[in-house]
């Protein structure tokens, strides 16, 4: 055990000696007990239903770790219930609670309704029965341990000083914490808090708390640092925030520095590593400096393989042969490679001297930034940073952006196109006949409409957009009343002379009238030009009588195509978009236009679009966090905008965005509301729903169309049906199962 660790175990000792008191004469027994404190954040705004659920789930998880097990059978551990989480007292090892809080972190990791957070503290307890007779504990130490974790976030492992001293002294701990600084707690206590940070668990932001009190690290001579004046940049800004940005992910740099006998290069060295690793970056870290041919290879290697080589200036390693003859070679790999990789960065630590020849050349640059005190660390890690920034893309107005949901306007900056757009233009080139178009809702059918007939028109074609949400109810009484709608339309966005009341005669049949309508007055009309007739939301005829005599009617058109290739039926293309399954609804496939022509089916966004769109919106998402965000809404577009344009308006961090977001109160709430009063409409989808939610197969191919075509479920049939995201997954189980 290292002397930090000793000169901790002291403190413990004499604050126990301390804490000893007398009551009637008797002694009260204390010891130390190594706390993990946790609970879930929001748990007091759940139903009475919802609290018991996951606090059984939570209980469950937390039972099912090892470390949990292992001092559960040795009889070194208590458990002690809070109602919204649990304090868990070990006993003998101190690394015990740190590493099971490292185990529930992942296990809880992909269970974004468990927003978890944590607080670690060594201290005096002493054990006293509970009203059942069953072991408990209570003393200073489960209370501290509990200040800790009250300064946290979802998602926050926090360890108190006395802990991050002994943690220290383990090598797989000992660059995994973050120094938070003191943060005012209740009754006006300080805590001195340290952020535990690993890979796969952990929460890089700074907690809330920590912010807003003001907290920052000390020096070493024990006084506050002054807060660093840092340009302001986005980077800076972010930094101010206590975030670091993700600039680092799928980066690898090396840090050179020497640690034997340089205390001050050893403390700049690891801080400068867990900074970088916050931001993404892998950090190889070369510090043994002991030479041998093997050893040579290997830091060539890792130095071509590098991204950026960080050398740290002293008087100390800059005496070195050794740290010489590295940046020697970091510069001979420089060389050889393409000149842009890796970047060469040097940072001077109290070390003012001018630069030798050797190792002016190796990081070509005259004046390296001087490190002088600990106020000094951001701008030295904000140096670095800033090789890897380039210049700042034109940021989008994101006063003046667009509101999710409906169709995305022709100049959007955030619409994407997919595979689909260039088969759906392709096939309006090519003058099909009928194109069709399908898509559950909200999944871009009028934006692509909307798209392939511009294209259209900007090559001389004609051009009319009928939406059949906006015909009135008097439209839809009869085959006649409609097509006269449809006529009329058409005459007026192509600005005809005749109009369909001048030619509609009362003693042909409704189909005869509007085709010879279209025929002569309009196809007639535009001579050899191409007509694009767009047709969205036609599932509104599934359900009037006459919807099989209109769909009839278009197919007769594609027939009279195919027999007549130079009659004027071969210069009509229909575009058709539509979201419920046309087979439920025409039985006779030879009068339907749906199994001819070209048929496309939109789908949702793949995690590299989700990308993309998150890029166009100014990164509010990590590159981790857009892989969970595409999990969570699986890509659907409508929720992938509106979640992007609420995390990039608001304040909003993505662990709480993720945490509500399958919640009444969450960003998707009026939509989940809807949805669910839409399925509430249905008793028999209603009940399908639930024995999906409980894993069982869906009933029939019926109910499952309706499911798809609401676009609650995927799938190519009941054998093969799943919900459709995990945020409909979490609101209808809450409100269904």
């Amino acid at each position: 055990m290292n002397p930090d660790a000793a000169t901790t175990m002291e403190t413990i000792a004499h604050t126990l000696v301390a804490d000893v008191a007398l009551r009637r004469d008797e002694r009260i027994s204390a010891e130390v007990g190594h706390i993990l404190f946790l609970d879930l954040v929001g748990y007091s705004r759940l139903s009475m239903e919802e609290q018991d659920r996951i606090a059984r789930e939570l209980r469950s998880l937390v039972r099912s770790t090892p470390e949990f097990q292992r001092a559960e059978v040795r009889g070194e551990l208590i458990c002690s219930d809070t109602g919204d989480g649990m304090a868990l007292i070990f006993f003998r090892d101190p690394l015990a609670p740190v590493q099971c809080a490292l185990e529930i972190a992942r296990v809880v990791k992909p269970r974004m309704h468990l927003p978890l957070r944590m607080g670690v503290h060594s201290g005096p307890v002493t054990r006293v029965p509970d009203i059942n007779g069953n072991d408990n504990v209570s003393g200073v130490g489960i209370n501290m341990a509990q200040r800790v974790m009250d300064c946290g976030d979802g998602g926050h492992i926090l360890l108190s000083s006395v802990s991050a001293d002994m943690v220290r002294s383990f090598e797989s701990y000992e660059n995994s914490l973050r120094d938070l600084g003191e943060v005012t707690v209740k009754h006006g206590v300080k805590v001195h808090v340290f952020n535990l940070l690993m890979a796969d668990a952990g929460n890089v932001v700074v907690p809330e708390k920590v912010r807003t009190d003001g907290a920052s690290k000390k020096n070493g001579n024990g006084k506050v640092a002054a807060n660093l004046s840092l340009p302001q940049s986005d980077m800076a800004t972010s930094a101010a925030k206590g975030e670091r940005p993700p600039i680092g992910v799928g980066k690898t740099v090396s840090l050179v520095y020497k640690r034997r006998g340089a205390p001050v290069d050893d403390r700049l060295g690891r801080m400068l590593e867990a900074e970088l690793s916050a931001c993404g970056f892998v950090v190889k870290v070369e510090r043994q400096q002991q030479f041998s041919p093997a050893w040579v290879q290997e830091v060539e290697e890792q130095f071509a393989q590098s991204d950026a080589v960080v050398f740290l200036l002293s008087a100390s390693s800059c005496a070195s042969e050794m740290f010489e003859y590295e940046a020697k070679l970091a510069t001979d790999v420089a060389l050889m490679g393409t000149g842009l990789k890796p970047k060469l960065l040097a940072v001077r630590v109290s070390y003012e001297e001018d630069l030798v020849e050797g190792l002016f050349a190796a990081f070509g640059q005259k004046h390296a930034p001087l490190w002088e005190s600990s106020a000094d660390d951001e701008a030295m890690v904000q140096h670095v940073l800033a090789a890897f920034t380039q210049t700042p893309k034109p940021k989008l107005d994101h006063t003046k952006r667009e509101k999710a949901g409906g169709a995305v306007p022709l100049n959007s900056a955030y619409y994407v196109v997919r595979p689909t757009d260039d088969e759906f233009t392709q096939a309006i080139a090519r003058q099909d006949s009928i194109v069709l178009v399908k898509g559950g809702r909200q999944m871009g059918k009028t934006s692509l409409l909307a798209r392939g007939v511009e294209e259209a028109r900007k090559t001389g074609a004609k051009i009319v957009i009928t939406d059949f949400q906006s015909l009135s109810a008097p439209d839809l009484v009869s085959a006649d009343a409609l097509y006269r709608a449809l006529a009329e339309k058409i005459a007026d966005d192509l600005d005809l002379d005749t109009l369909p009341g001048d030619v509609w005669n009362e003693k042909r049949s409704a189909n005869m009238n509007l085709e010879r309508y279209l025929r002569k007055e309009v196809l007639g009309a535009i001579g050899e030009v191409p007509l694009v007739w767009g047709l969205d939301e036609v599932d509104r005829l599934f359900t009037c009588d006459f919807g099989s005599e209109v769909f009839g009617l278009f197919r007769s058109w594609h027939n009279k195509r195919s027999l007549d290739p130079s009659g004027p039926w071969s210069r009509l293309t229909l575009a058709i978009a539509y979201a419920t399954e046309a087979h439920l609804f025409i039985t006779d496939m030879n009068q339907s236009p749906f199994n001819v022509g070209t048929r496309l089916t939109l789908s949702d966004f793949v995690p590299a679009q989700v990308g993309e769109i998150n890029t166009r919106y100014g990164s509010p998402l990590s590159p981790t966090e857009v892989s969970t965000f595409h999990d969570l809404v699986g890509g659907q577009p409508y929720l992938t905008r509106r979640g992007l344009d609420e995390l990039t308006a608001s304040e909003l961090t993505f662990t709480r965005f993720a945490a509500e977001a399958g919640r009444d109160e969450g960003v998707y709430g009026d939509h989940l509301r809807r949805m669910l009063l839409s399925l509430s409409q249905e008793p028999t989808l209603v009940e399908a729903m639930r024995l999906l939610l409980r894993g069982q197969p869906c009933p029939t191919p019926d109910v499952f169309y309706r499911l798809r075509t609401a676009g609650l479920v995927l799938g190519e049939g009941v054998g093969d049906v799943r919900i459709r995201c995990r945020v409909y997954q979490e609101y209808l189980s809450r409100h269904l199962a």
